[in-house]
This record gives C-alpha cells, sequence and structure tokens, in this order.
C-alpha cells in the first residue's frame, strides 16, 4: 500500500507504520570477511551512489549487490569502525542462537558483515579503476572498506513517515527527493520531542530520528524495542568488551519480519580493559548517556518511561549475565563482583546528575 492524498488519512498512515516497523521474530544470514574486489571491478559499469554519511566517512551503495562501500579521509577512524564492527557482527553470530533461546520473543540485533579492507598497496589501483563511478562531488581518494549493505525502509513507510512528520509544504518535494530512499530510522527511546523538536522537525529521512512519543502515538511495542536495545548492549559490553554507538531501524528482506534493529558506526569506540574497572565502567556510562537518546532515561519521572527503563534493565541484567557465562576470561570476576549490576548503578547516577542540571545552571562535561 502507497499512500497518496486520496488514502493519507491518519488512521491508514499509522497502519502502515505499525505495520512495517513493529519488531517479530526474525531470521538472519551470515557471509565471510573475504574481500570481494574482484567482484566490485567485474561490476564497474555501476555508479555507486551515496546512501548513508557518518562523522567518519560516506556510505555508497554498489547496485545490484548486497555490498556497500564506506569512505573516509581518516584511516585510523575507518580502520576502528571497520575492526570493532566486524567484531562485534562476529559476536552476534554467536550469541545469536542462545540469546534467542533465552529470549524466544526476541530478535537479536544486527551488526553489518563486513567484507574487507582496501590496503595501502591496493589503493592506487583500486582508484583508477574505480573512480569514475563515484559522484562527482563525492569522488576525493578515501581509504575504504566494505560492509555489508544495510536495506532502507520500504517506499510505503517512507511516503507515510514523510506524510505524518514533515511539514506540509515540504511533503511533496521531500517524496521526490531520491537521498529520502536511504531511510534508516534512530529510535529515541530516551527522549519525547520538545517544542524544539516540534517547531522544527526533520526535514529528510537519513537517520531520521523516531521519538518515544512518536513511538507510543503510531502504536509501536516499546517494551520489545527496549528489550532488543537491551540485549544488543550487552553483547557489545560483555562479549565484544566496547561501548555502542547508534542503534538504527531499516528494513530487511526477510519473510518473517519487515524491520530489524541494527548497530553501526563503531569508529568512535574502543576496547574497554576490565582490569581498570573504574575507568572501563566510567567509559561505559559517558557513552550511554553522552550519545544520542536512543536508550531509555533511568532519570525520567514519567510513568510510562520509567516502565521502559524497568523492563531494559531487567533485560540488560539478564542477557550479561547470560553472555558473561559465555565469556573465556571475564566470566568469574565479572560475575562475582557483580560489573553489569555496577554498571547500571553508575549509569542511574550520572542520569539523575544531567536531569538536575538542565535548567542550565551549570554544565557538566564528561569524557
Amino acid at each position: 500500500m502507497v499512500i497518496n492524498e486520496s488514502n493519507s488519512s491518519e488512521e491508514s498512515i499509522h497502519e502502515i507504520l505499525r505495520r512495517t516497523l513493529s519488531p517479530q521474530i526474525a531470521v538472519s544470514s551470515s557471509c565471510g570477511f573475504a574481500n570481494p574486489i574482484e567482484k566490485l571491478e567485474a561490476s564497474n559499469q555501476s555508479v555507486f551512489a551515496v546512501i548513508g554519511r557518518g562523522t567518519c566517512g560516506t556510505v555508497f551503495e554498489v547496485a545490484g549487490s548486497k555490498i556497500a562501500i564506506k569512505k573516509g579521509s581518516d584511516k585510523y577512524g575507518l580502520w576502528v569502525d571497520a575492526n570493532i564492527t566486524h567484531e562485534a557482527s562476529r559476536a552476534v553470530m554467536e550469541m545469536k542462537v542462545y540469546l534467542e533461546s533465552i529470549f524466544p520473543g526476541s530478535s537479536i540485533p544486527l551488526v553489518p558483515q563486513v567484507h574487507g579492507w582496501v590496503h595501502d598497496e591496493e589503493l592506487e589501483k583500486w582508484w583508477y579503476i574505480n573512480r569514475s563511478q563515484f559522484p562527482d562531488d563525492d569522488n576525493e581518494i578515501g581509504f575504504l572498506f566494505y560492509v555489508e549493505r544495510i536495506l532502507p525502509l520500504p517506499e510505503a513507510t517512507r511516503t507515510a513517515l514523510i506524510r505524518k512528520y514533515f511539514p506540509r509544504e515540504f511533503q511533496d518535494i521531500s517524496l521526490r527527493d531520491p537521498s529520502n530512499r536511504t531511510c534508516l530510522i534512530r529510535p529515541y527511546l530516551g527522549m519525547r520531542r520538545t517544542d524544539h523538536e516540534l517547531k522544527h522537525p526533520a526535514e529528510t529521512l537519513q537517520n531520521f530520528p523516531l521519538h518515544l512519543d512518536q513511538m507510543e502515538e503510531i502504536g509501536l511495542d516499546i517494551a520489545q524495542f527496549s528489550r532488543e536495545m537491551a540485549i544488543g548492549l550487552a553483547i557489545i559490553h560483555w562479549r565484544v568488551g566496547s561501548m555502542i554507538n547508534p542503534f538504527s531501524v531499516p528494513v530487511r528482506n526477510m519473510a518473517r519480519r519487515p524491520t530489524h534493529l541494527w548497530m553501526l558506526d563503531f569508529d568512535k569506540t574502543s576496547k574497554l580493559d576490565f582490569n581498570d574497572w573504574k575507568k572501563a565502567r566510567g567509559r561505559m556510562v559517558t557513552a550511554v548517556t553522552g550519545n544520542d537518546p536512543y536508550f531509555p532515561n533511568p532519570a525520567t519521572s514519567g510513568e510510562k518511561e520509567k516502565l521502559v527503563w524497568s523492563n531494559f534493565e531487567e533485560v540488560y541484567l539478564q542477557a550479561a549475565r547470560a553472555v558473561l557465562k559465555m565469556h573465556p576470561t571475564l566470566s568469574e570476576k565479572a560475575r562475582t563482583r557483580k560489573y553489569p549490576e555496577a554498571f547500571l548503578i553508575d549509569w542511574k547516577k550520572r542520569a539523575q546528575s544531567l536531569e538536575e542540571t538542565k535548567d542550565g545552571s551549570f554544565m557538566k562535561f564528561v569524557g
């Protein structure tokens, strides 16, 4: 179903968004960590179109392929992103069946599979072959790696989001804007829209923020989203030993589920040293409180928010304990000293401190 002017009622818009964004059981695929440069060279008649932009690079689709290219000028940041993304993707695959047996009603958040890094000795040849396939304004030579392409949300969902949340005067042009075809949603369970967001709504579907009140308005299963986020965070913390950046909700061509949570953009993360637990715990807290409000906020006073946090906290602890049982070295120490519980206590303290300074009386920098 595609929304047009004749059927763009609130009911039809909400129904489409509920149906296409509701979390349910899913099955993912896997692939290897192999360098597919030969396949890219064979398909060099295709143009590499921009499908996303991040802090450390731009993502390009490879037409007719399940592979994307991430390109950036910061070699170190891009290398960190590629390596931790690869490690996190492998960790998810290793834990998936085990965690789905513990949480049978939930699906495990995915991480894009990394397919290879273009090494320095290959760069000159690679750019000689492929530079002409990039858009003219995005063909600067840079470092790059190959990664699984995350498919965007379907046209009906994109149209419904524009009709529902874009200013009326921008809706028609936004529907025609090709950049809005690469639509990923960033779910903000820790924030409702304020007057600022209501007066200045989003005007692009790229990394579209979907706040808690919007999820309630659509009728999405917020508890299910919070459970799956908690499971994903536990994997990153206690299997990968790292921090977490954005969650996105794009479509996945799976017969049993139209949408799926993904974890991505690991360029600002680094490995945690659990031998220095105080420092590691502080960095974990900074990552979850200093980022966009993906996770529920433990310091908010609303009754619904409290329920969302309580659900998140319970599942995070259960998932963390399950993951730690499988950890080859950290398991006994972390469980004995209650590392996951200590992290949540510090998170709640930091969140409360940040809530108390929202009036602007002073600004707190954390690092």
